[in-house]
């Protein structure tokens, strides 16, 4: 990945605001990973003095807390209009899964490498309450009224529960994400991300077995 640039904001200094900061460092963070991304790199970025950063963020963790803090407000307002768009559940699943697919391929695993191998135990307990809240409480709640709705079988037959078919509902998703060996077009994103939304939904509602071997 290391060839790919970071477009440098030419605006004057005064006009960068601490959201133009995270928005920017979201993008360098996410493309080269927590260790390579110094405060040097995100003020050239942003067309800053090191000084000048600092008087908005007092080093490189406080910067990425604030990426990680922004991306899972987004996905968790992302959540919460799937829901209100529809009330069923393969719908929920198709819109949730298109929605990951379309922003999350990169910054999900990044995200996940960097908390595991670069932040501190505080940190990460402090990163795994905000991932609950954002991605998978809302995925619970879906999935808890889609059992009172009866629209998935009674979890006491399959012996499971809301929360571990949350996991893995959200792993099958994360497992499907693009080979990122290959360089996608916007449409052709678009054109795949609704595929694999459709059949994520259909297989984790209707599994691949035909109706006789469910007989």
């Amino acid at each position: 990945m290391d060839d790919k640039k970071i477009p440098v904001v030419k605006d004057n200094a005064t006009h960068i605001t601490k959201q133009n900061i995270i928005d920017i460092a979201d993008r360098l963070f996410m493309t080269y990973g927590y260790r390579a991304v110094s405060t040097r790199k995100i003020a050239d970025a942003c067309g800053l003095t090191q000084p000048a950063l600092y008087h908005h963020f007092k080093n490189k963790k406080t910067i990425y807390l604030e990426v990680v803090q922004a991306n899972m407000r987004r996905t968790k307002l992302a959540i919460k209009k799937i829901v209100h768009q529809s009330n069923r559940l393969e719908m929920r699943i198709e819109s949730l899964s298109y929605y990951m697919l379309m922003n999350h391929e990169v910054d999900f695993n990044q995200m996940f490498h960097d908390v595991r191998h670069e932040m501190d135990e505080e940190t990460q307990k402090k990163m795994r309450v905000w991932w609950l809240d954002s991605y998978l409480n809302p995925v619970v709640d879906i999935l808890k009224e889609a059992v009172n709705e009866k629209e998935i079988k009674s979890l006491e037959i399959l012996e499971t529960n809301e929360v571990e078919l949350a996991y893995l509902l959200l792993d099958f998703i994360k497992s499907s994400f693009p080979n990122q060996q290959r360089e996608w077009g916007v449409s052709e994103r678009r054109q795949e991300a609704n595929r694999k939304s459709k059949l994520i939904s259909k297989l984790f509602l209707n599994g691949i077995g035909s109706s006789k071997d469910l007989e």
